[in-house]
């Protein structure tokens, strides 16, 4: 038990800290600020519970508790960066299910979904979250993979291939 509440404690904090410093100022580089607060979360923590009266008193009691801790913390953060992912960008999915249940009964034409939602709606803006991330950056008029894109799509290709499905998106 004594696993538990740090870790759900952390993520606790992380989430109230990630709501309220985007309400106040989004940073640019959102994934990179996100991943940033994740690991800097625990160590605030750390350190305020060992300055508290308490001193550690809800702390992991030994090394496997510690390592029971961190483990959940950081499988919930993953989920959470993941469900973030989908909420902070506009999917194509949810992007035409939106714009169809804007008209009503009335609904849209396939015509009408076509020349309402181009790439202006889904790709631009993808690619500028790319850039600002620093996933990728403009060479000479192209758009170029960088060492965080690669580490991204890295574990990602892995899973496909381990799952034994098409190199894919």
């Amino acid at each position: 038990m004594r696993s538990l509440v740090p870790a759900l404690l952390a993520f606790a904090v992380l989430v109230a800290a990630h709501v309220i410093l985007w309400r106040l100022r989004r940073p640019r580089g959102q994934y990179a600020a996100l991943a940033g607060l994740a690991l800097t979360t625990p160590a605030v923590l750390l350190a305020a519970g060992l300055s508290a009266p308490a001193r550690g008193a809800w702390l992991p009691a030994g090394p496997s508790e510690t390592v029971s801790s961190m483990i959940l913390y950081g499988a919930l953060v993953l989920a959470y960066v993941t469900t973030y992912s989908a909420v902070q960008a506009d999917s194509p999915t949810m992007t035409i299910l939106l714009r169809i249940e804007q008209t009503g009964p009335a609904g849209l034409t396939r015509d009408e979904l076509v020349n309402d939602i181009d790439d202006r709606v889904l790709i631009l803006p993808r690619l500028e979250d790319l850039v600002a991330g620093r996933l990728v950056a403009r060479a000479d008029g192209r758009y170029v993979i960088g060492p965080r894109g690669v580490a991204m799509v890295r574990p990602h290709m892995f899973f496909r291939r381990l799952l034994g499905m098409e190199k894919g998106g």
